[in-house]
């Protein structure tokens, strides 16, 4: 569970639900300048090639949904996808791939926006309910 208080949502049918989301600048292959990050919670790193790695303050027992978007001045044949979460390591990676190549490819100029939801309980969540 976190470690936070947080303020209920308001018209939310499950209070446990905790949103966190924000955005990045990507470096090519090098590391991401912290001050192009926006919003609170969490931190990211360059792992590898179009993989970067977000680190969550607090500890979530299940990650229920997550989206990321990459955001470019023009257009190009890049996608983004939601990887591996840890809630051992409060980590989630997203890749970057490159369409016509098939392959981990770095974002380039741009920002990477996610957002992710979470179960702030260790009661197992029931679905279709």
């Amino acid at each position: 569970m976190s470690n936070r208080n947080y303020q209920k949502a308001p018209q939310m049918l499950n209070p446990t639900v905790r949103m966190i989301g924000g955005s990045f600048a990507p470096n090519g292959s090098s590391a991401i300048d912290a001050t192009t990050r926006l919003g609170l919670g969490w931190s990211v790193g360059y792992t590898s090639t179009g993989l970067y790695t977000i680190t969550f303050t607090d500890k979530f027992p299940n990650l229920l949904c997550a989206l990321a978007s990459l955001q470019l001045t023009t257009g190009d044949d890049k996608f983004l996808q939601v990887g591996v979460y840890s809630a051992a390591n409060k980590t989630l990676q997203i890749r970057c791939y490159d369409a016509s190549g098939a392959a981990l490819a770095d974002a380039g100029a741009g920002r990477i926006h996610f957002m992710c939801w979470f179960s702030d309980t260790t009661v197992t969540p029931v679905y279709g309910a």
